[in-house]
């Protein structure tokens, strides 16, 4: 029987665990090198008996969840998991949390190679289109866990790995779609291994969507391609990949009242609020899948390329490996802007009949332009019970960010080509090094784990930002050096049994905006994460459950308070302490041959110790200060649980005969504040479905096995639920008498259907 895809996106941490038959036959760490994955993913990922929580997505996995959507979509049922999509539909600009924890906190590394911004520590999907039909396998892990590079490695990291390459020539093709006129199709080919050792790969997909959301379009593209040359004891990959997107904006929301308001409600709400009457009647028309923006050209365009040299040898009794790469992204978000004061833009005022025009009707784009680029070396070295990996990495950001007028109504003179109404620049260093070494004991039951990390970075911006405020941030003044250290214990109970306790510390620093927008001293301190984990497994050749244990304790978290600095840009404080715990729960049961079950539950709690928020009064700009104590974090839902069915509803004797499999999967997420003031800002709890049918059209090829064929339908949302997976919130005073919290969500789509049809070669 084909490996159970339910039984291993619950229990794939801890599979291989229980290989082992006995204890004098698991207390070797001595693997040979030729089995091992690339070291530039190694050197970033939890490995065997790690005391860490993890999970591991094959390519089975991926291509069972890979509907099309974006690749936040696949991780959906894993821990702790909470996905959400601007469109409503998983295609375009997407996002994921991990206990809570918001995607600048995330790390993400291709192929070990950071792929957060260096200044906003995001991760943009989107600049990766059908990035999952490209991937061998999906490393998350919660908590701190292992050293790994760049940004964003403070509460969970996701390790992506391109690098494995197939030994035998052959390729796919996919072509797929669904509701919201969503289209993709994918051609993927491989060379297999030369005589030489040479082998090649590569990947084109376009995936196109008019998006739940209405005009809330998607135009995505993109290629990856691989060089691999294998000898003895050696190997090299270059790896290049592409991603173009055109995106329509639908980053605004939807205000509540267009949930469940009457026209007349909505009509009042959008009067007050200086809605035109344009977008009050798109709020009336199309309610939850009403979208601010309605300029035809109001886009985001931007295309990204990463480039990956990847080397590695045997030296003695070592593995020595260097990586070099380089990632350029250019692109703009093209914006209609009504009655902007020309000033703001460096424009001159008109004069027209005796009168003097200080404003006008103008479209802008404000682009990015940015190089990152460095250079990655590691040497592992293993003997029967130990294990040492040493790392260090130095990479460069060089960002620029600029504004045009391309269009304007009243304009004296008109911008020409090449015309900035801002420039700044942000140039961002980060080097770091890692030693990690591994003991088992004698009898194999101990393992202990220790690490420390250095991390250090150089933050410099200058010049001019889009609201006309002028950029200084010297190099000395943002200026960071960090050590995380870790410990872990693990130890087997029995063959099937294992416990697992760590103690990890990372340090994140803050992000452009926090610079820029902030008075120093304001938000310009380095957050501190001190992560306790305890774990639990038990993995039987019938079941297998874990249980995973976490305190994470915080100093100096940034969060928002509401507070605005002097031109309206909102601000984020360190707040002294505050924390996140919780208890993750997984569970696996090969029932028969046809049916498995998995589930997931996460029961958390989240707490701010005490902050002051602060509320402004438009009535004559004053503010009021409210202190908090004992607060939820923003977006940190109690209650998270999800399961899966999966039926082998035909499953014949004979390998090479039709299959088919269907599968019910759900995720339930409890109410989250979108704020961390723990008001009226809620987000309802909501539980979401998906109906999965997969028929597999095998034949036999050269005395093997292949799935030839491979239809595949998804029904998400299967019942239809009416919920929200995000949103926003603010509140105001306008005088001691008024009042008024303006909560915005991020409607999802109803039931729809996504549908592919693969064919292998």
């Amino acid at each position: 029987m084909r490996k159970s895809i339910l039984f291993c996106l619950s229990v794939l941490p801890w599979m291989g665990f229980a290989q082992d038959v006995n204890y004098g036959a698991s207390d070797s760490l001595d693997v040979p090198f030729r089995f091992l994955d690339a070291a530039a993913v190694t050197a970033v990922r939890v490995q065997d008996r790690a005391p860490f929580a993890a999970e591991t997505l094959e390519a089975e996995e991926i291509a069972d969840r890979n509907t099309g959507q974006d690749l936040p979509y696949i991780l959906r049922y894993t821990p702790s998991v909470v996905v959400t999509s601007d469109a409503g539909a998983g295609v375009g600009y997407t996002g994921l949390r991990i206990r809570g924890t918001d995607p600048t906190r995330i790390n993400v590394t291709l192929n070990g190679i950071p792929v957060n911004d260096s200044e906003s520590q995001a991760v943009f999907w989107v600049n990766m289109p059908d990035l999952a039909s490209g991937t061998d396998d999906i490393q998350v892990q919660r908590g701190v866990g292992t050293s790994t590079l760049g940004a964003g490695a403070f509460g969970a990291t996701i390790s992506l790995n391109t690098l494995e390459m197939a030994e035998e020539a052959g390729g796919s093709m996919m072509v797929g779609g669904g509701s919201f006129n969503t289209f993709r199709t994918n051609l993927a080919w491989n060379t297999g291994r030369s005589a030489s050792g040479w082998a090649a790969e590569g990947r084109v997909s376009t995936v196109m969507s008019d998006g739940w959301v209405d005009r809330a379009s998607s135009d995505l593209s993109g290629f990856q391609l691989a060089l691999n040359r294998a000898w003895d004891g050696g190997r090299m990959t270059y790896t290049l990949m592409s991603g173009r997107e055109r995106t329509y904006q639908s980053w605004w929301g939807v205000p509540e009242v267009a949930l469940n308001g009457s026209a007349e409600e909505i009509q009042a709400w959008g009067e007050a609020n200086y809605y035109s009457q344009e977008q009050i009647d798109d709020l009336v028309q199309y309610g939850r899948q009403a979208n601010y923006y309605t300029y035809e050209n109001e886009v985001d365009n931007y295309g990204q390329d990463h480039q990956q040299l990847h080397l590695e040898q045997l030296v003695g009794d070592w593995r020595v490996s260097l990586t070099g790469h380089f990632t350029h992204g250019e692109g703009y978000f093209e914006q209609f802007k009504a009655d902007d004061d020309l000033a703001d833009y460096l424009l001159p005022e008109v004069a027209q009949g005796g009168d003097t025009v200080r404003s006008t009707d103008l479209v802008r784009r404000r682009w990015l332009d940015n190089d990152f680029y460095g250079g990655v070396i590691g040497a592992e070295r293993y003997w029967k019970r130990a294990r040492l990996a040493l790392g260090g990495a130095w990479n460069r950001y060089d960002g620029d960010h600029f504004g045009e007028v391309i269009w304007a109504r009243n304009a004296s003179v008109a911008p020409g080509p090449g015309y900035r109404y801002y420039d700044g620049t942000g140039i961002k260093t980060d080097h770091s090094a890692f030693v990690r070494f591994i003991q088992r004991s004698r009898n194999g039951r101990l393992q202990a784990q220790a690490e420390l990390q250095y991390r250090g970075v150089r933050y410099q911006a200058d010049g001019t930002d889009n609201d006309q405020q002028v950029i200084d941030v010297p190099r000395d003044s943002a200026t960071f050096d960090f050590l995380n250290p870790k410990l872990g214990l693990d130890y087997r109970l029995s063959n099937e049994e294992r416990l697992f306790f760590s103690v990890a510390v990372a340090h994140k620093e803050p992000g452009r905006n926090d610079f820029i927008d902030a008075p120093p001293g304001l938000a310009d301190q380095a957050e501190r994460l001190t992560d306790f984990e305890f774990g639990w497994r038990r993995n039987t050749e019938a079941y297998a459950w874990g249980l995973t244990a976490y305190h994470m304790a915080y100093r100096d978290q940034l969060i928002p308070t509401g507070a605005l600095n002097d031109v309206g840009a909102a601000l984020r404080q360190n707040v002294p302490t505050s924390s996140r715990t919780g208890v993750e729960m997984e569970f696996g049961w090969q029932v028969s041959d046809a049916v498995e079950v998995g589930a997931q539950a996460t029961l958390s709690r989240s707490r701010i110790d005490q902050f002051t928020e602060v509320i402004y009064d438009y009535l004559d700009y004053s503010t009021v200060e409210v202190e908090h104590q004992n607060t939820e974090i923003a977006f940190s839902p109690r209650v998270l649980w999800g399961g899966q069915l999966l039926w082998h509803a035909v499953r014949p004797g004979d390998a090479t005969k039709p299959s088919l499999d269907l599968e019910w999967a759900m995720q339930h997420v409890g109410e989250q504040f979108m704020d961390n003031t723990g008001k009226a800002a809620l987000l309802p709890a909501y539980t979401v479905s998906q109906l999965r049918a997969s028929l597999h059209l095998p034949m036999a090829k050269d005395g093997k096995v292949i799935d030839r064929t491979r239809l595949d339908v998804w029904v998400e949302n299967a019942l239809d639920a009416e919920y929200s997976a995000n949103g926003y919130s603010y509140s105001y005073f306008y005088g001691p008498e008024f009042y008024t919290i303006e909560n915005f969500y991020y409607p999802q789509a109803g039931r729809h259907i996504n549908i592919a049809l693969t064919y292998n070669f």
